[in-house]
């Protein structure tokens, strides 16, 4: 099942800015004016502004906690597999299985088949029935 292509304003086609548009402002922020010698350094700003936290990677043992995790992350990946057929013309077939069992899938078209026919839902299931290695 192929996503919706979501609809992308400039700001999130910037080039070299990672998704982020690049503002005089945000600039000024950093401290990129270097002829203001007596202000703060970039440092000092940036840690007094909220951001992304790194966070260990482990097992999150509240369910619902580890729930919000999953389908947040599942959306993630989902349009990254998107992304990257699009922008690279490549096949994708992605497949995701939540621990209750539900599968969830991203494919291209030309690899629709895989989940849809019974052949390719037999192997799908087949595979998830093996025992772990």
């Amino acid at each position: 099942m192929a996503a919706p292509s979501p609809a992308l304003s400039e700001a999130d086609s910037s080039v070299g800015t990672g998704g982020r548009a690049a503002s005089k402002r945000g600039f000024e922020e950093l401290g990129g004016d270097e002829s203001d010698s007596d202000s703060q350094p970039a440092v000092a700003t940036r840690d007094k502004r909220a951001g992304r936290r790194k966070i260990k990677i482990e097992y999150i043992e509240d369910k619902s906690r580890r729930h919000i995790t999953f389908s947040k992350r599942k959306a993630g990946i989902m349009k990254k597999a998107y992304e990257l057929s699009t922008l690279t013309g490549t096949q994708v077939l992605l497949l995701v299985v939540s621990e209750t069992g539900l599968v969830y899938t991203f494919t291209t078209p030309k690899l629709q088949p895989l989940v849809t026919k019974p052949e390719g839902k037999n192997l799908i299931q087949a595979c998830l029935n093996a025992p772990d290695p």
